[in-house]
């Protein structure tokens, strides 16, 4: 087959040719650049609706948050009230319950003569008085459980007398020393 058609319009051939990809290109072009833009304007819009509904939703929390911003101040008045108290039932020291733990820890045999106890008692401030014991035997055993026990520091005797004793049924009397801890009122 020969090609009888003049270069000239051969060149005018490929160029319409040429023209005609090129105008396709630029519609696909055109048609990507508004379904970018349609897509953007549709995320904007979901977007903008998005942040007005949580806005909304922001300004009634903030509605509740100041209806009980007043029971919020209530609450942490009372709860620093109710640490105050609670430093101050932790200082508490319940005597009844001191003289009950002494108690267990005498030996059958032993009494005191008097115990006085006071806030003083618990600060280190040793204690002297009197016990009574029916044996020095009795007496030994008191010295030996006050030493074991961690209610008590420091115990001593300061002078044992078998004959001295003023209480009937038990003729041995002795001046105790010792030291009551924070153990003896729990």
């Amino acid at each position: 087959m020969i090609n009888l058609i003049p270069s000239n319009k051969k060149a005018e051939l490929r160029a319409a040719r040429t023209n005609v990809i090129l105008v396709r290109y630029i519609v696909m072009i055109l048609l990507a650049l508004i379904f970018i833009l349609g897509a953007m304007y549709v995320t904007r819009t979901v977007l903008g609706f998005t942040k007005a509904n949580s806005e909304s939703i922001i300004a009634s929390n903030e509605t509740k948050a100041d209806i009980y911003s007043s029971t919020k101040a209530e609450v942490e008045s009372l709860s620093a009230s109710l640490t105050e108290t609670k430093v101050l039932l932790d200082q508490e020291i319940r005597y009844s319950k001191v003289f009950v733990n002494i108690a267990q820890q005498m030996p059958e045999g032993t009494i005191f003569e008097k115990l006085t106890l006071d806030s003083a008692s618990f600060a280190g401030t040793p204690i002297t008085t009197k016990v009574y014991a029916k044996t020095s035997a009795n007496a030994v055993s008191l010295r030996e459980q006050f030493e074991k026990s961690p209610m008590f520091a420091g115990v001593s005797f300061q002078a044992i007398s078998e004959s001295g004793s003023t209480v009937e049924g038990y003729p041995v009397s002795v001046d105790i020393t010792f030291t009551l801890t924070r153990v003896a009122a729990q």
